[in-house]
């Protein structure tokens, strides 16, 4: 067996016995696996595995809120990486280990607080994608799951009558994780030498993070807000050492750097209920000095509709600047223009969703689909479906080789 498939073993053979001894904490303990409709190289697996077990504690200490959660995970894959140490997430790989939540809340005035530690952050007004949320840092060591990482820092919250008050400084730098370069998530069609293979190569996040305020406001039927943040942009940009190519015995391997940008960016949004309807907007000037990076004109359109115990939305996201490089190597503009539509219902036996990703650009998409079967009030079955379509320049088409079906259970405490 090879060194992830020993973790993953070993991690679902602990999985009753520890959840069992975390009595008294939330948390869950899961299990899932992938088949896959074809590959691209012989090294990718047919088949994929994950097991995973979170634990939190969420409580209050006089007038002080605190929590603590975190994660033990092995893929069979090799998405993720040596038993280390990384509090931040800086690490090119996931840990087996995570810390996902360690932070305390405290109030400096009846209607203000600041929160210090690690925590969880989204400003997106937009569902399925904000330029808002684009300073945060992602993990797409599965694409398809797009999980948001925490982030160090100091948040400070308040409200005054009709207006709140949003401001967060981060440190350090968590990155975004990528997918293995190589094989069938690669996230580029092409390597840049034909026949070569890409490897992880540098990455050296900057120690400084970034600084955001958000201040948002209720007038009448309308909440409209307003945003500005500065700091190292967390989606890396790829340099490719060809000149650092080297023969190994299942070909040319390619290292891949990483480096990170600064990057400036000011915004507003709006929401108001139309009669049945939610509608949201965002609109995002992004400004770097970087000549690869460069500058964006970001506008997301959202509408939402609940019906019954089901909810639509629909979101529209474009950039109206030129990007200096393929929009594939920039990660969260690479779909753009992107129409994103999703269906999610809840039925006395469980739950389904339906979401479909089209880039306009290429004409490429995803569809991805979703049941869960709550088997009792802590068990549930889920199976779905994953469908990149389209050509293969889109960041969708571009993966073929990832069609596939999952099946998962999960146990919840």
């Amino acid at each position: 067996m090879t060194d992830p498939e020993v973790r993953l073993a070993a991690l679902v053979l602990l999985l009753p016995s520890a959840a069992v001894s975390a009595q008294g904490f939330s948390g869950f303990a899961d299990v899932e696996g992938f088949g896959y409709f074809s590959r691209f190289a012989e090294r990718d697996p047919w088949l994929e595995g994950g097991g995973a077990l979170f634990l939190k504690q969420e409580a209050r200490l006089g007038k002080a809120r605190f929590a603590v959660s975190g994660r033990a995970q092995a893929l069979s894959s090799g998405g993720d990486g040596a038993f280390a140490f990384d509090p931040a997430d800086r690490a090119l790989r996931r840990a087996p280990f995570s810390i996902r939540e360690l932070w305390v809340r405290l109030p400096l005035a009846p209607s203000l607080d600041v929160t210090v530690g690690r925590f969880a952050l989204g400003w997106g007004k937009t569902d399925g994608y904000s330029p808002a949320d684009a300073f945060l840092p992602r993990d797409l060591t599965d694409p398809y799951a797009d999980e948001k990482l925490p982030i160090w820092g100091v948040r400070l919250q308040g409200q005054a009558g009709r207006f709140r008050l949003d401001a967060v400084a981060s440190a350090p730098t968590t990155p975004w994780r990528l997918p293995v370069l190589s094989g069938r998530f690669a996230p580029l069609p092409d390597p840049p030498v034909p026949g070569a293979y890409l490897v992880d190569g540098e990455s050296d996040p900057p120690l400084m993070g970034f600084g955001a305020l958000r201040l948002l406001g209720t007038f009448g039927a309308w909440d409209l807000g307003a945003w500005g943040r500065v700091g190292v942009r967390p989606a890396p940009l790829l340099v490719f050492r060809a000149d650092e190519a080297a023969m190994r015995p299942d070909g040319l391997a390619v290292p891949v750097d990483r480096r990170y940008a600064r990057e400036q960016a000011i915004g507003i949004e709006l929401s108001r209920v139309l009669g049945p309807w939610v509608a949201r907007g965002e609109l995002a000037a992004l400004h770097s000095s970087d000549a690869e990076l460069g500058d964006a004109l970001v506008g997301t359109l959202g509408l939402e509709r609940a019906f019954g115990d089901g909810t639509l939305l629909v979101t529209f996201a474009a950039n109206a600047r030129y990007t200096p490089v393929d929009a594939l190597l920039l990660f969260d503009r690479a779909a753009l223009p992107e129409l994103i539509v999703a269906w999610n219902r809840t039925e006395s036996w469980g739950s389904w969703k339906v979401v479909l990703a089209e880039a306009l650009r290429h004409g490429d998409g995803l569809l991805k689909a979703e049941v869960t079967d709550a088997v009792t009030d802590a068990w549930s079955l889920t199976a779905g479906l994953d469908l990149p379509f389209g050509h293969r320049r889109g960041p969708y088409g571009s993966r073929p080789d990832t069609r596939r079906v999952r099946l998962g259970i999960r146990w919840s405490w």
